[in-house]
């Protein structure tokens, strides 16, 4: 029996490897008449600039002056990121008066990337994720890990990474 895919989750970090992905989780979805969600996650600033700066910013700030500045930045980049990944999705819409990507929910959520796509597998009945993946090499992603790493050893559907081709990636 072949799969059926009625649920697909497109998880994005807005990249060109991402770019790729979102053409084919479009494709997977008008073959198999599926619904899709499009999800972005934003990283919580506060814990991004602390680990930049390498000190803990928190400390520096009463915890209503960095709530503020948090909110605030948050919002921003949320405000930015559905603009990019409207402006990426327009790219796909096809002629199909059902075109997946024009009826696809959105979601923009704050958090470590890997762990909300987790917990969007987890919450939303998905029989497929798609995402882009750099491919920065297995020994990088052992020291670092990856989102797309770890997604793909936790999800509990099956993953389709994409990368970009070899003379995209490397130019």
């Amino acid at each position: 029996m072949l799969p059926e895919y009625k649920r697909i989750l497109y998880a994005t970090d807005l990249s060109e490897s991402a770019r790729m992905a979102l053409r084919h989780a479009v494709s997977l979805a008008n073959c198999h008449g599926a619904a899709m969600t499009i999800l972005h996650v934003v990283p919580d600033l506060v814990e991004l600039m602390s680990g930049d700066a390498g000190f803990d910013i928190e400390s520096h700030f009463s915890r209503a002056e960095w709530e503020t500045i948090n909110a605030t930045a948050t919002t921003r980049a949320k405000e930015k990121a559905r603009e990019r990944v409207r402006e990426m999705a327009s790219e796909c819409v096809t002629d199909n008066p059902r075109c997946p990507v024009s009826g696809a929910e959105l979601k923009i959520q704050t958090g470590d990337p890997a762990e909300r796509i987790l917990a969007e597998i987890q919450t939303g009945n998905y029989d497929l994720v798609v995402m882009g993946a750099h491919g920065r090499g297995t020994f990088m992603d052992m020291l670092l890990g990856s989102v797309a790493n770890k997604v793909v050893r936790l999800s509990p559907v099956p993953v389709l990474t994409v990368r970009l081709p070899v003379e995209k990636a490397t130019g």
